[in-house]
């Protein structure tokens, strides 16, 4: 019994690295990829008057009609 446990815990450890090297790598690329799009809203935001769709400005109501 000890030489099937002691012949299947290296792979099983290697196994285990090679997972815990995906979940980390895609963790890291969500990372990149939410920082990404948040500095995308943020430049898109920056470049736009400060007049939305309807004609109001921000924090003014829009004219009634």
């Amino acid at each position: 019994m000890f030489e099937i446990v002691s012949a299947l815990v290296p792979p099983m450890v290697v196994g285990g690295v090679i997972i815990a090297g995906v979940v980390h790598l895609m963790r890291s690329e969500a990372r990149a990829k939410a920082a990404e799009a948040q500095e995308r809203v943020r430049r898109r935001s920056s470049h736009t008057s400060p007049a939305t769709a309807d004609g109001s400005q921000e924090g003014k109501p829009a004219p009634s009609k």
